[in-house]
């Protein structure tokens, strides 16, 4: 039987299994340089032992004791080294009476005595090598136990890879071991080691380095920090709770900001409206908080309806459950709203806006506002504009501008790009379009009483623009200008620091203020060769123990950690502070969005991935997908553009959506399946009971709301879809549907007029027509003067003569337009002269496809027109032909003479009857003729001294009183009574025109 493949190492097949690498750093020195002090010391012991000094010479044999890799090449030189220096270390101990031992390990350090225990197991484990004596080892290991504990640093070795449960259980075995895990220290060195990698072997304070960095405490003992973080990892690991995605506004998400209890503001840019939401439920408020401040959380929650759109710029901050919202409008002017208990759902919320004065309104758009986050409550804020002004103001009563920035010298604005405030310091930094960054600084303490303050005096520095630091050829950003993404404020007091980022450059600028030089310096970051940074986060210290760091994320989806408080290379000018670790986060897209707490790392990509990372060292431990649709064919995936974190909770915006994430509670480690979870020990303070109304209150609200929706759909959209599918159903376009409806509409006005024109024999319209009150006489002042020279005589022959030779025909009817129309009848009165108004059907219907021109003749009777269609236009005796140019009016004293209307030649006849197209014109459209100087009216025979208005009137007198209104000419033709209104008027302007001839004036 082959019993070879017992000698097979198993071990180094298993993924898990440790190795000696894992478990210890490798020692720095070189095997010559390490046997060459271990030699130096063998001398020293043997020194110091002549003069009785035990302590001494163990200590010196303790310090810096030599180990190596357990590898081939190098095991028997350093096994050699070794069993040198515990060569050594045997001859202290040999040399040393047994009283003595207790007196010498308590004078020894506590690593002296951890590094003392491991040679004495190593001298256990070499049984009758050299001059080792088991009893002597065995008593220096009674008296180093009971005075250094049991398993010293050996057990603190083992317990450094234990996690909190199994430290737990290991407390619980013995006396000793519970004293051994109820030390801080124990703790400590297990969460260095597991989250940071220090060794337990390692110095903090020296071999730490840069692990640190990222270290903050929260809780008092390391205890309770490794517990803490330990379970929230976990969660964060392996929670099975799913994502929830909801829509506040149906547009790109501008900010965000939390309120307490896990509620949310969300801004639109887009529609001026800040939604309220539940992130974790996705129920969304009704009602926006708009720019306007009409609704103001009143409304239905229809983006449509409440909007604003001239809003440029907003900002979100709280105080407790009272929300503030900063508006900034593209006409300059600044507006805060206030909302009390903004998230109560069982209330209108109370908001209150206040806008700023006009006086103070910026000259142009407000491009970017910051409120004062230095401290808690502060009611001040900053605003910037395209004119390149700054504006401070406060809001704590009435909205009121405290300091206003002084005007540029260029004549061309340099708009304000990114703003950053912090009071407590007195520092305001304002970024430009051009690259460059003004910082004012002094300005007084505020916070106090603002009402009393006096206006602020600050001083105010230039940083100017730098070159692109990318060098020539090196990558295809070298020609982009420069253009401010991101700037922050330093909140340490001395020096002042300013945090400024360029897109589309690889690295971003420190500049520090330096009273010697009266100038700020620059301290670039990051290297030139990488790719170009998209997004920088800042995390600040906070307490004195804690440090400073960036994080930087990239368009190649690498993230960079740097440290903020490092000397600047020298010279500052050859290249930028390396990151003191990076490693690739995001393989489908640049990083766009980064979140931080003592426990994560959240980074959001282009496609709107989202990926959690361990915040110390950087282990994944959960991705979430895009909660946006997958785009059409060649258009971008909606990018991660805003994160906000809470301990265990994660809300980020891709597009238009919110998603939001709650690590919830785990199971045990090692438990599986179903009902093996771990029940919440913490009641909410809720009974069951009152959680199931407000869940089927919340229901039926839900429910109401969509029916409410489902029925304003229905009845905004419901006509409208079902004349869509009726179309449909008969195969018409709405083209054709139209013109469809116009065809029946005229069939059916055809049928009605032919209707109407065989009954209107027998009867007429009734209705009331001018002519029932001819009857009445119209008193006129002055009627002879009103007629100019001519004698009322001569008026009322013209009037009776028009009266007898119009009597014939006043029961005759005119046909038109489907109605039966009756002249209107002349008037007895001979104080005024009645034209009837040329009768125009309103085009609210399609008429009839034939000619409804009535007849105007006026000895034709009514009962010619039944059942006969109208006459043609080629008809003379229906529509005789005159000329378009009137002659002169000649007045006759009987008989009635009325206008000379010339005879149209024969040939000439088609084109100038009324029906025809070119003689359907009216006086305005036919040219004046031109009158000489004979045949203009003198003042004289108009009336001398006359006024203007009276020598028009009379004018348009005489030339009615020269008109045969009787309808008949000279040459036995009969006029049109449309066109001969038309011709009176067109000869009262000639005259009108004449007489300002006459004066003198230019017409």
């Amino acid at each position: 039987m082959d019993v070879n493949f017992r000698k097979i190492d198993i071990d180094q097949y298993d993924e898990d299994a440790l190795l000696d690498s894992e478990l210890y750093e490798a020692d720095p020195r070189d095997p010559a340089q390490a046997l060459n002090e271990v030699k130096q010391k063998a001398a020293a012991v043997r020194s110091s032992l002549s003069k009785g000094d035990v302590v001494g010479a163990l200590t010196l044999v303790l310090e810096d004791a030599p180990y190596g890799p357990n590898v081939e090449e190098a095991k028997g030189y350093y096994a050699y080294i070794q069993n040198l220096n515990l060569q050594t270390l045997v001859s202290i101990l040999n040399s040393t009476k047994a009283t003595e031992i207790p007196g010498v390990v308590k004078a020894l350090s506590t690593d002296a005595q951890d590094t003392l225990m491991k040679y004495l197991y190593k001298g256990m484990a070499l049984p009758g090598w050299g001059d080792v004596s088991g009893s002597v080892l065995l008593g220096w290991h009674e008296k180093l136990t009971e005075i250094a504990g049991t398993g010293c640093i050996s057990l603190t070795h083992i317990t450094s890879f234990l996690d909190p449960p199994d430290l737990l259980a290991l407390g619980r075995t013995c006396k000793q071991l519970h004293a051994h895990v109820t030390d801080d220290n124990t703790w400590r060195r297990a969460y260095v080691y597991q989250y940071l990698g220090i060794t337990p072997e390692s110095d903090l304070r020296d071999d730490a380095g840069d692990k640190t960095l990222m270290l903050r405490r929260e809780e008092s003992t390391w205890k309770k920090e490794f517990v803490m973080r330990y379970n929230l990892r976990r969660r964060w690991k392996y929670s099975r709770n799913t994502a929830i995605t909801h829509i506040p506004h149906h547009s790109a998400v501008s900010t965000m900001h939390l309120m307490p209890n896990t509620t949310l503001l969300a801004a639109s840019l887009q529609y001026g409206v800040v939604s309220r939401s539940f992130p974790l439920t996705g129920k969304i408020l009704r009602g926006f908080l708009d720019a306007t401040g009409t609704a103001n959380g009143l409304g239905i929650g229809n983006p449509n309806a409440e909007f604003s759109p001239h809003v440029s710029a907003v900002a979100l901050t709280s105080e407790g459950g009272t929300a503030k919202i900063l508006w900034g409008y593209r006409n300059g002017e600044v507006a805060v709203t206030t909302a009390v208990r903004i998230m109560d759902s069982n209330r209108a919320s109370a908001a209150r806006m206040i806008r700023c004065r006009l006086g103070d309104c910026h000259e142009g758009s407000v491009e970017c506002v910051a409120w004062d986050r230095s401290m808690d409550g502060s009611s001040l804020f900053v605003t910037a504009s395209a004119d390149g002004r700054v504006k401070l103001w406060d809001s704590k009563q009435s909205l009121r501008c405290l300091w206003t920035s002084n005007r540029g010298t260029s004549l061309v604005p340099d708009p304000c790009v990114k703003l950053a405030v912090n009071l407590q310091q007195g520092v305001i930094a304002a970024a430009l379009r051009s690259g460059s960054v003004l910082v004012w600084t002094g300005f007084p303490s505020l916070y106090a009483d603002v009402t009393d303050a006096a206006v602020p005096q600050p001083r105010e520095a230039r940083i100017p623009a730098p070159s692109n630091p990318v060098t020539a050829g090196s990558s295809p950003y070298e020609n982009v200008p420069l253009e401010i993404s991101d700037l922050c404020i330093s909140p340490q007091r001395e020096p002042l620091s300013l945090l400024v980022a360029y897109r589309s450059s690889p690295q971003f600028q420190r500049f520090t203020w330096s009273p010697t030089s009266n100038a700020f310096e620059r301290t670039p970051y990051g290297d030139e060769a990488v790719a170009p940074i998209r997004v920088v986060l800042p995390v600040w210290a906070s307490r004195q123990d804690e440090n400073s760091f960036i994080i930087a994320g990239d368009e190649l989806g690498t993230i960079h950690i740097f440290a903020w408080d490092v000397a600047p290379p020298q010279p500052i000018e050859s290249k930028g502070t390396s990151p003191i670790y990076s490693f690739t986060a995001h393989e489908d897209g640049a990083i766009t969005a980064l979140a931080w707490n003592p426990v994560v790392l959240v980074s959001g990509s282009s496609r709107g991935t989202i990926t959690v990372w361990d915040a110390l060292n950087f282990v994944s431990l959960r991705t979430l997908s895009s909660p946006a649709a997958r785009p059409a064919t060649g258009a971008e995936w909606d990018c991660v553009s805003h994160i906000l974190l809470e301990r265990d909770t994660l809300i980020a915006s891709v597009g238009s959506r919110v998603t939001a994430w709650k690590a919830g509670p785990v199971g045990r480690s090692g438990m599986h399946g179903k009902g093996r979870a771990v029940r919440g020990t913490r009641a909410n303070g809720t009974a069951k009971w009152q959680q199931q109304m407000e869940m089927h209150r919340e229901i039926a609200e839900s429910r109401r709301e969509v029916e409410e929706e489902q029925t304003h759909t229905r009845r905004t959209f419901g006509r409208h879809r079902e004349q869509l599918s009726t179309l449909e159903h008969l195969g018409l376009s709405e083209v054709e549907a139209v013109e469809y409806v116009l065809m029946l509409s005229r069939d059916e006005e055809e049928a009605r007029w032919r209707h109407a024109a065989e009954s209107s024999a027998f009867r007429e319209d009734e209705g009331v027509f001018m002519a029932d009150f001819d009857d009445i006489p119209t008193p006129m002042a002055t009627p002879s003067g009103m007629f100019g020279s001519e004698s009322s005589s001569a008026i009322s022959s013209r009037t009776s003569s028009f009266s007898g030779t119009s009597s014939s025909g006043a029961g005759t009817s005119v046909f038109q337009g489907g109605r039966v129309l009756p002249r209107a009848m002349p008037s007895t009165s001979n104080h005024k002269i009645q034209v009837s108004p040329r009768f125009r059907p309103e085009p609210i219907e399609a008429g009839p496809s034939v000619s409804s021109a009535p007849n105007r003749s006026a000895g034709a009777s009514a009962s010619s027109s039944v059942g006969v269609p109208p006459p043609p236009v080629s008809d003379i005796d229906q529509f005789p032909a005159f000329s378009r140019t009137p002659s002169s009016a000649s007045v006759s004293g009987s008989g009635g003479t009325g206008t000379s209307v010339p005879s149209t030649p024969a040939s000439s006849v088609k084109g100038s009857i009324s029906g025809s197209p070119q003689s359907v014109r009216s006086a305005w459209s036919t040219p004046l003729r031109s009158l000489h100087s004979s045949e203009a009216p003198s003042p004289s025979r108009l009336g001398v001294g006359a006024s203007p208005t009276l020598s028009l009137t009379r004018s348009l007198s005489g030339a009615l009183a020269g008109v045969n209104l009787s309808g008949h000419g000279d040459n036995g033709g009969e006029l049109a009574f449309g066109d001969e209104d038309d011709e009176d008027l067109r000869f009262a302007i000639e005259l009108s025109l004449a007489e300002a001839r006459s004066r003198g004036e230019d017409v």
